[in-house]
């Protein structure tokens, strides 16, 4: 064999190893999700989650930028959500806003529940520092938890995320299910509400089933506090500061859940230009999160299975790059001959898998024919997913300006 044969099937097996990894966690988590029954979405006539008793003590953390219209309803689902205001506490973090944020928030904090309070940032520091700043302001509750103010939390919601850190005491994060309320409005939505469904009602059941440190999410989470404390709090300047937490407990020994039973809602970009923005974000933020932890979590004293999984969760939109080396590796190989020798036949089962996942959460999920009819947008928007992936990356490598912003 000659050095240049050798080198491109070197080059080949360094694409093909990425892709074959994460199409075998496809397959696992799907079969393991499969065989956990998915609950019902809720009717007005659902009787609330009972809240434990005694009630832990929740200390509600909202950072906002320019939300002002939606603070509101978010404050309302929060009051009304049946949760004891004795042991309730919401903070408002203003990040700087430059609209009205800060004189709704204070109009809300005069609710004669008596259970919100407002703190204004002078300037945008983003998400992490200005949930690290909420925390600080307020030293109340044994569970933090996070809400962005696009959320509405169905009522209930609280007590079943408190109700996890009672049942277990060594659980260090919890997150709760949330869902699109526009995902029918644009392709750019169904995609976005799509790619969430299958993240969260096929991958997070299985992690959570399988004991793999399910994710933390954004919004609609909680933390036990002394551990959050301990941790340092969340990581200043991240753009998944909920990621970075999720290997940081894990890595301490501590169990992350997804309690799926009870739905927040928010809107999901219904647009291509807000949709290339909230992936940009997320895909640097998965760079971050691998430089920081990607080899780490390989020398620490966990579970291998777990210990491999945190690493793969680390890498986040690899797959996305392997597969494009992938098909210019293919190309290479039909227009000039330069003898890659990958194989087809893994190409077309790494597309094909992704498909079958969302035909595999639609049934679990029991979707209606309208989500169905609606599968060929999946094809329109995954290129705008891959070019996502290749843009953050030079962004990252050319050390390009960060800064967190909400969607828009």
């Amino acid at each position: 064999m000659s050095l240049s044969t050798a080198a491109a099937s070197l080059i080949a097996i360094a694409v093909a190893a990425p892709l074959l990894v994460f199409s075998l966690r496809r397959i696992l988590f799907t079969i393991a999700a499969l065989g956990v029954p998915a609950p019902r979405s809720p009717s007005p006539q659902d009787s609330l989650s009972p809240v434990p008793s005694p009630a832990p003590h929740l200390l509600v953390l909202i950072p906002c930028r320019n939300d002002g219209a939606s603070l509101p309803g978010l404050i309302n689902c929060l009051i009304q959500n049946g949760y004891p205001h004795s042991s309730l506490h919401i903070v408002v973090i203003d990040d700087g806003s430059t609209d009205d944020s800060p004189a709704v928030a204070q109009h809300l904090a005069e609710d004669p529940a008596e259970v919100v309070r407002v703190l204004c940032l002078p300037a945008n520091q983003g998400k992490a520092a200005a949930l690290n700043a909420g925390l600080q302001a307020d030293p109340w509750g044994d569970i933090v938890v996070v809400y962005d103010a696009d959320h509405r939390p169905q009522p209930g919601g609280l007590a079943a995320l408190a109700a996890a850190f009672v049942a277990d005491d060594r659980l260090g994060g919890a997150s709760g299910r949330t869902e699109a309320s526009n995902a029918l409005v644009s392709p750019s939505a169904y995609y976005s509400a799509v790619e969430r469904m299958v993240h969260q009602r096929l991958t997070m059941v299985a992690k959570d089933r399988l004991q793999l440190a399910p994710a933390l999410l954004g919004s609609h989470c909680a933390y036990r506090r002394s551990l959050l404390e301990g941790l340092g709090g969340f990581a200043p300047g991240a753009f998944l500061e909920d990621s970075d937490l999720t290997i940081r407990i894990a890595a301490a020994g501590f169990r992350t859940r997804y309690v799926e039973d009870v739905p927040a809602f928010d809107h999901v970009p219904s647009s291509v230009r807000s949709f290339w923005r909230q992936h940009l974000r997320w895909s640097r933020g998965f760079q971050d999160v691998a430089s920081s932890h990607g080899a780490s979590v390989l020398r620490r004293r966990l579970p291998l299975r777990l210990r491999l999984e945190l690493l793969i969760f680390s890498l986040g939109y690899l797959d996305r790059l392997a597969l494009l080396a992938a098909a210019v590796l293919l190309l290479s190989d039909a227009l000039l001959h330069t003898g890659f020798g990958f194989p087809l036949w893994l190409f077309l089962i790494v597309l094909a898998l992704p498909y079958l996942q969302v035909m595999a959460v639609f049934w679990r999920t029991h979707q209606p024919a309208v989500w169905w009819l609606r599968l060929p947008f999946l094809f329109l928007l995954f290129p705008v997913d891959v070019l996502v992936a290749v843009r953050s990356t030079l962004d990252t490598l050319f050390r390009r300006p960060r800064l967190w912003t909400p969607m828009r």
